[in-house]
C-alpha cells in the first residue's frame, strides 16, 4: 500500500510530523515549566498544569525580585525607590516561604535559581547607578509583576484545588500591592509596558511562540498538497507512444480482410478477352477486336 503513495508525498508527511513534534518539544523546554504532565489527585482536589505553572513562576519571581529589592535599597538614588526595594525584599521573602511550602505539600518541583533572562536583568541593573538605576529598576520590576498577575488571576478563578486557590488568593494580594509600590514612584513608563493580548488567536495570554506549531502544520500541509499535485500531474501526463510495438491480428480479422478485398487481376489474361493496357495501370484501353458480345473476326480486304 505504501508503494502506491508517491515518494515526495511520503517525505512531506514525514517532515511535517518531525517538525510538529520538534516544535512541541522546543516549546516545552522554552516554557521552563517542569512537571506539567496533566491532572493528579491530591487531598485538596485535582492539581492541574496551570496550578504547577503558577507555583514555578511565583518561585522564579522571588528568586530574582527579592535580591534585586535588596540591591535597590542600597543602590537607588531616590529615597522612595530605596523604600520600594526594601518592601519588595521583605515581602518576597515571606511569599517565597509560602510558595515552597505549598509546592512541597502538593509534590511540585520548583526551580532553585533564576532563569537566564532574569539573570540578565540583574546583571544589567548591577552596572547602573543614579537615576538611570532607579528608572530601570522600577520599569523591570513593574513589567515582571504585571506578567505574573494574570497567571495568578486565572488560577484563582479556575483551579480545582483548594490549597492552590488559597495560595493564588494570597499571591494576588502580594503582587497587587507590589505593583502599587512601584507605580507610586512615578517612574513607570506605561507606554513601554507590554500591551494586553488582543482577542483572537493571541488571546488568553498566548504569545508569538504559540504560533510555531500551527504555522508548521499549515506549511507542512501546503508542502504535502504541492507534492500530491506534482505526483498526480506526472501520472496524468500523455501516454507513451507504443505504435512501434507489433499488434497481433487474430485469424477472424484476417479472414474478414480477405473477403472484403478482391484478389488482384492478372494484367495479361489468357483467352479471348485479352485486354491491352497502356503503360499506366489505371487507363485500360479495350482491344478493337473484342466486342461486348464476344470476339470480332477480322475482315479480309
Amino acid at each position: 500500500m505504501l508503494r502506491r503513495v508517491p515518494r515526495a508525498l511520503r517525505h512531506a508527511v514525514i517532515v511535517a510530523v518531525l517538525l510538529a513534534v520538534g516544535a512541541s518539544i522546543a516549546q516545552s523546554w522554552l516554557s521552563a515549566t517542569p512537571g506539567t504532565a496533566g491532572y493528579v489527585q491530591t487531598e485538596w482536589g485535582p492539581l492541574g498544569p496551570a496550578d504547577r505553572d503558577l507555583l514555578v513562576k511565583v518561585r522564579l519571581a522571588g528568586l530574582w525580585e527579592g535580591p534585586t529589592g535588596q540591591q535597590a535599597e542600597q543602590q537607588a538614588s531616590r529615597a522612595e525607590v530605596q523604600q520600594v526595594g526594601s518592601n519588595l525584599q521583605n515581602e518576597h521573602a515571606d511569599l517565597d516561604v509560602l510558595v515552597r511550602e505549598t509546592a512541597d505539600q502538593l509534590g511540585v518541583l520548583v526551580p532553585s535559581r533564576p532563569s537566564a533572562e532574569q539573570l540578565g536583568w540583574m546583571n544589567e541593573m548591577s552596572s547602573l547607578t543614579g537615576t538611570e538605576y532607579d528608572r530601570v529598576f522600577v520599569q523591570r520590576l513593574r513589567e515582571a509583576h504585571g506578567s505574573v498577575l494574570p497567571v495568578i488571576t486565572e488560577v484563582r478563578v479556575g483551579t480545582r484545588n483548594e490549597l492552590m486557590r488559597e495560595f493564588a488568593t494570597t499571591a494576588d494580594e502580594y503582587v497587587t500591592r507590589h505593583i502599587g509600590y512601584l507605580e507610586s514612584t512615578g517612574l513607570v513608563d506605561y507606554g513601554d509596558l507590554p500591551e494586553p493580548p488582543s482577542p483572537g488567536l493571541l488571546a488568553s495570554g498566548r504569545g508569538s511562540l504559540d504560533l510555531v506549531v500551527p504555522a508548521l502544520v499549515v506549511a507542512a500541509a501546503l508542502v504535502a498538497a504541492w507534492a500530491l499535485f506534482a505526483a498526480l500531474r506526472r501520472r496524468g501526463g500523455p501516454a507513451p507512444d507504443r505504435s512501434h510495438l507489433a499488434r497481433p491480428v487474430d485469424g477472424t480479422a484476417r479472414a474478414i480482410a480477405a473477403i472484403a478485398v478482391p484478389p488482384p487481376r492478372d494484367p495479361h489474361p489468357s483467352g479471348p478477352h485479352r485486354i491491352r493496357t497502356s503503360d499506366t495501370p489505371d487507363s485500360r484501353v479495350p482491344d478493337s477486336r473484342v466486342s461486348d458480345t464476344g470476339p470480332r473476326h477480322a475482315v479480309r480486304r
